[in-house]
């Protein structure tokens, strides 16, 4: 079991702390609407149970100065209030096919600032793998690939907007030292 020292949790929030201000100005300025980050919370993932309300999902592999998953959640309803403001032809044939492709970008723009800002504050590099589109099941799809890696520890913070309507849980899971 890799446990973290008072130091190292320390680390994490603070680096979380940092990149989630960077998501949330990412997805304020692609929304056009205030989007904020709560605080950050240390959570045993051993104990991380799926959530079905968070449905939608795109999830990135790190590596280089932190590695490990950077997952961002959202449920169905915020979900359908984002594409409302990225996907403007809902009745065209290829509606789904588009949204999910605005939800790729819409992840890559995130998840890039959120880590960048990370890399930076570290004076290192770290590199995201193609994102991970997950639109059902997000929760649990990311559950399972934390068990298939032994990760146990990671710190999540849930954004929001002033009228709680949009609700995005920005994950990072640190995979254990070697």
């Amino acid at each position: 079991m890799t446990e973290f020292s008072d130091d190292e949790r320390e680390r994490l929030y603070e680096l979380t702390s940092i990149g989630a201000s960077h998501a949330s100005m990412a997805f304020t300025l692609l929304l056009h609407r205030a989007i904020a980050p709560n605080v950050p919370q240390f959570v045993d993932l051993e104990e991380y149970s799926a959530d079905e309300s968070w449905e939608i999902g795109v999830i990135f592999q790190a590596d280089g100065e932190l590695t490990g998953l950077v997952t961002i959640l959202l449920p169905v309803h915020s979900c359908e209030i984002v594409a409302e403001r990225l996907v403007h032809d809902e009745e065209s044939e290829q509606y789904s096919d588009v949204l999910e492709s605005a939800l790729r970008e819409l992840g890559n723009i995130v998840a890039s600032h959120t880590m960048s800002a990370i890399a930076d504050r570290l004076g290192g590099r770290i590199l995201l793998s193609v994102p991970v589109l997950v639109m059902e099941g997000a929760d649990t799809a990311f559950a399972s690939m934390l068990r298939e890696r032994g990760v146990e520890h990671g710190v999540e913070c849930e954004l929001t907007d002033a009228a709680r309507e949009i609700h995005v849980r920005l994950i990072f899971a640190p995979e254990p030292k070697s």
